[in-house]
């Protein structure tokens, strides 16, 4: 199998966990944005492992602190079974205390900036890599596949966690979250494509994410036809998710083993 020109990866869940610092970030936006009376008590031990248990239901971040609201207040299993449940659910929970997406997606990245600037070894040591995975990607450097992180997290963030994982990751390309609109995954994949010169379909460009809703997505692009898909499956996604795989469909899962094999075995 001939290597991929460029090699796109997800960063949380691919190559990164950073549930503690999630939940952690999560809490605190919580406590300060949500109208009275917020609960500010300790942190519950189970429900930060119930949350951590449900991040592969989150996309993006102003659904974090709703997702604490929602264990705090017993939302039952059949609004937290899928994304498809939780998108549908959220909405109802905003609107019954007067919230708004915008606010929490507010709060949360100041609890993260402040985090961030008053102590950063801390914020970082909330942080792990997977095994492997920071090895395998400082392997491919300098060679004919180029790595490039694909994410909706801010890039100052991956730039300084890559680093603590191995000071040889600093050349890797980073797109991160842009001001304004967010770029859809997809999108961004055309435009390394075209940077590339990989043609109309995009052959020679590889994904890992951990999303399948993402990967389903890209997977209906025309423009995209020729990327191949990887589901990571030690990422934030479900069983359900992962068993709805066929050996013969485009998207194919990745164990982590493979992921740091020889790019012509996966």
């Amino acid at each position: 199998m001939t290597p991929p020109r460029i090699l796109a990866l997800d960063f949380d869940g691919v190559v990164c966990d950073g549930r503690p610092e999630y939940f952690e970030t999560a809490w605190q936006a919580y406590v300060a944005a949500w109208p009275p009376p917020a609960l500010t008590q300790q942190r519950p031990a189970a429900i930060a492992a119930r949350f951590s248990a449900l991040r592969p239901l989150i996309e993006s971040g102003w659904e974090m602190p709703l997702m604490v609201h929602a264990l705090l207040s017993g939302v039952g299993d059949d609004a937290l079974k899928d994304r498809h449940a939780w998108l549908k659910a959220a909405p109802g929970l905003l609107k019954a205390v007067g919230v708004s997406a915008e606010a929490l997606g507010r709060s949360l990245n100041k609890v993260r900036d402040d985090w961030f600037a008053r102590d950063s070894a801390d914020w970082l040591a909330h942080h792990r890599f997977y095994p492997g995975v920071p090895g395998q990607m400082a392997a491919l450097l300098g060679g004919a596949t180029e790595v490039v992180i694909v994410t909706t997290k801010a890039e100052r963030f991956v730039r300084l966690l890559l680093t603590s994982a191995d000071p040889r990751l600093a050349p890797v390309t980073v797109i991160g979250r842009e001001p304004g609109k967010p770029v859809p995954k997809p999108d961004i994949l055309r435009r390394l494509a075209d940077r590339a010169g990989l043609g109309a379909d995009a052959t020679g460009l590889w994904f890992v994410e951990d999303m399948l809703e993402t990967l389903e997505t890209t997977a209906e692009r025309a423009d995209l036809a020729g990327v191949r898909l990887f589901l990571a499956d030690w990422g934030y996604n479900m069983p359900e998710e992962r068993a709805r795989l066929g050996a013969a469909g485009r998207i194919r899962l990745l164990p982590l083993d493979r992921f740091a094999a020889p790019l012509a075995s996966w």
